[in-house]
């Protein structure tokens, strides 16, 4: 899930103070930037000679700050000077890498709580994408901080719950297994894959990043994309599925010798879901 860090330049000192105002009525004019930061939701990181007008804020996903300025499931970075809101920062922290109790609360907007092995951040927002709509998502971590998988519960009409195996976050991930097994893409649509006992024993490639060809000419209705890669020249068999609630006539694309072709597909937990073998690249589309 990690991603570029994208810097903005940002409005002036007046429009910063105006709508931070609209987004909590906390932060009223004339305070300071770590009172306004706070009021809002923030974390506050000061710094320079005067701490409490200087410094960094850090806003949620889930804040309405965050989300007038960012993409849905980023994160937004502040950087004030003598009380002027100087520039803003996007990103996203992705809670399947080692994560602690700061990183819960004030980047994915979390409720931290200590777990007879370690620690869990569980988050009521679907911004992250790696649960259902209207599911919560609660990420595990050992007493490292590092992410061990995460489930989904309750709402919508998903999966019901979900668990990570291997693992990976949205970007995807290479997974080397004798055995069969599964991996779940976060993100829009969550694609997942399923793959037989020996398709990646020489090792597989889990990613919505396709190949130049089959991305430069996405159908138009795709909203979701899905590449897996499997080394060796493997012909394994496996399944690909993409989320699809909210969907009533959902397709799965295959880029096939130059062109996407719609595969027979079927349904499956709030999954739409077509089996496949070898290299693939995917797109789920439809209405």
């Amino acid at each position: 899930m990690t991603a570029p860090r994208a810097v903005r330049l940002v409005f002036s000192f007046g429009a910063a103070i105006l709508l931070a105002a609209l987004a909590s009525s906390s932060a009223l004019a004339g305070d300071d930037a770590q009172t306004i930061c706070e009021g809002n939701g923030g974390r506050w990181v000061g710094s320079g000679g005067s701490p409490t007008t200087t410094g960094y804020c850090t806003l949620p996903a889930n804040n309405p700050v965050t989300l007038a300025t960012c993409a849905p499931g980023e994160t937004l970075e502040q950087y004030w000077e003598a009380d002027a809101l100087l520039a803003e920062n996007c990103f996203v922290k992705d809670p399947t890498t080692s994560t602690n109790e700061v990183d819960c609360m004030y980047s994915l907007g979390g409720v931290w709580a200590a777990e007879s092995n370690g620690y869990s951040c569980t988050v009521a927002h679907d911004y992250l994408g790696d649960c259902p709509a209207g599911q919560t998502t609660t990420y595990y971590y050992d007493l490292s901080y590092d992410f061990v998988n995460y489930t989904c519960s309750g709402g919508g009409n998903g999966n019901g719950s979900s668990l990570r195996n291997p693992g990976y976050g949205k970007h995807g991930g290479k997974i080397k297994d004798d055995g069969s097994g599964s991996a779940h893409l976060g993100g829009n649509r969550n694609g997942s894959f399923y793959y037989n006992a020996g398709t990646c024993a020489g090792g597989c490639i889990f990613t919505p990043n396709l190949p130049g060809g089959a991305a430069a000419s996405l159908p138009a209705d795709a909203v979701a994309t899905l590449y897996i890669r499997i080394a060796d020249g493997g012909t394994g068999s496996y399944t690909v599925c993409f989320d699809a609630i909210g969907m009533s006539n959902p397709v799965i694309y295959q880029y096939v010798s130059g062109a996407w072709v719609a595969l027979p597909v079927f349904f499956s937990g709030g999954q739409v879901c077509a089996t496949a073998s070898g290299d693939g690249a995917f797109a789920l589309g439809g209405s």
